[in-house]
């Protein structure tokens, strides 16, 4: 079911209720008005036949006055008839409900045929007891609510046909409006299908009337902003990737080709083991990628297990046999992932060792609610236009390129994977001499 018709459905049923309930209230608003009307109607009577009583003025046949305006009967206490108005029948009894309390009154309504009516047709009765010379009487008061009962039954015919009629315009009006709410909606699904994989720098027009859909509009082109660098990068990784493995691959394949072309005069120790270079190279590449993948999906389950990251990186350094390395650490614990974090400290501390020239230093710190690993050299440093762009992948700088065992220029990448991925940060610090890198992750 679309949106659209649930949308009309439910407040289709919202407005049907809520005209079924008014015209309820309406019909017995007005049922009770009416009683009111002949109550008051009949009050009156009343009153005016009891002062005629209480001055002992009553006569036996009362003024004339009609089923629908009210007849009047007036009994004793022993329930023996004194006064009536002309065309009552002398069977006819109005006192068909006990009589009040001297100086009270009441009132009920009663089927037609109690009081000698129609029994299509209900009777409103109003009785007042008072003290007169001649005794205790009381004055019974009743007129034909016929026409108080056409009026509701005129009324309730009219919700009838009235009430579905509003409920099916709301529900047109409603559809209409709804359609023309959603219309923008549809409008920006359209530019969205239509916006293909070799397309993505199209955006989607925000001109809707509405400022909810103008936020709509904004936040699905920060979604394709997204997508369009994601597939940019991607596009330029793929690119770099296949330069990096074309490289050793057409070096090894030349010295092959060469090596066969003149077998008799080629050195083949030589030659196997120029191309075990490149064969390495690409071995340290394909690694180097497979950690990069690794730490993509590393992201979308959450770590638990408890580390200290002191401890990992005095063992981390252990292995390590330089005599530029000094290190100096404390106990930091983190929730994290240990094979992750081994390789963010080796991508660090390697990066270190190959660029130092006298020393290379690796601290851990805890510095308010993050733990902070520090890995400095006193090698070249690092070009303050270049501090960000060294951690793109396959990136190096001049002074590596020129250095065979300066890897892929995944390294660094790889390390600011990781942290970010525990939710922390790698930056390289700017530096009049060498390089410092700073890593940092959330305490446990």
């Amino acid at each position: 079911m679309s949106l659209r018709l649930r949308v009309t459905a439910v407040a289709m049923v919202v407005v049907a209720v809520t005209l079924v309930a008014t015209g309820f209230l309406v019909a017995r608003w007005l049922r009770s008005s009416l009683l009111d009307d002949a109550d008051q109607q009949l009050s009156t009577q009343v009153a005016f036949v009891a002062e005629l009583a209480q001055h002992g003025e009553l006569s036996p046949t009362l003024t004339a006055t009609g089923i629908d305006t009210g007849q009047v009967q007036v009994i004793t206490d022993q329930h023996v008839v004194v006064a009536v108005s002309p065309g009552l029948a002398a069977t006819v009894r109005l006192d068909v409900f006990p009589a009040p309390p001297a100086g009270a009154q009441a009132a009920a309504t009663v089927p037609g045929p109690v009081v000698g009516g129609s029994g299509s047709t209900h009777y409103r009765v109003v009785a007042r007891t008072v003290d007169t010379p001649a005794g205790t009487l009381t004055v019974y008061a009743a007129s034909s609510l016929r026409a108080a009962e056409k009026s509701v039954a005129a009324l309730v015919a009219g919700l009838w046909v009235g009430l579905p009629l509003l409920t099916l315009l709301a529900a047109v009006g409603i559809w209409l409006v709804v359609g023309r709410s959603l219309s923008p909606v549809e409008r920006m699904r359209r530019e969205v299908a239509a916006i293909s994989g070799s397309r993505l720098d199209e955006r989607i027009s925000a001109h809707a009337r509405a400022a909810e859909l103008d936020r709509l509009a904004a936040t699905m082109n920060g979604l394709l902003e997204r997508v369009d660098h994601a597939a940019t990068a991607r596009r330029q990784f793929l690119a770099d990737a296949s330069h990096e493995l074309r490289s050793p691959l057409a070096s090894a394949r030349t010295q092959l080709e060469v090596a066969l072309a003149y077998p008799d005069r080629t050195d083949w120790p030589a030659a196997a083991r120029e191309v075990l270079v490149d064969v390495s190279r690409l071995q340290l590449l394909a690694g180097e990628l497979l950690d990069l993948a690794r730490v993509d999906g590393a992201g979308r389950s959450p770590f638990t297990a408890r580390l200290d990251l002191g401890a990992l990186v005095a063992d981390e350094l252990a292995r390590y046999n330089d005599e530029r390395l000094s290190v100096v650490v404390t106990e930091a614990w983190v929730v994290a992932d240990a094979a992750l974090l081994v390789r963010l400290v080796r991508n660090l501390v390697d990066n270190a060792v190959r660029h130092a020239r006298l020393r290379a230093q690796v601290s851990v710190t805890i510095e308010g609610d993050m733990a902070h690993l520090r890995v400095s050299n006193d090698g070249e440093p690092i070009p303050e236009q270049d501090l960000a762009r060294i951690f793109e992948p396959f990136t190096r700088l001049d002074e590596a390129r020129a250095n065979d065992d300066g890897g892929a220029g995944l390294g660094l990448s790889i390390a600011r994977s990781v942290a970010e991925v525990h939710g922390g940060t790698l930056l390289a610090e700017p530096c009049a001499e060498g390089a410092t890198f700073v890593a940092t992750l959330p305490l446990a």
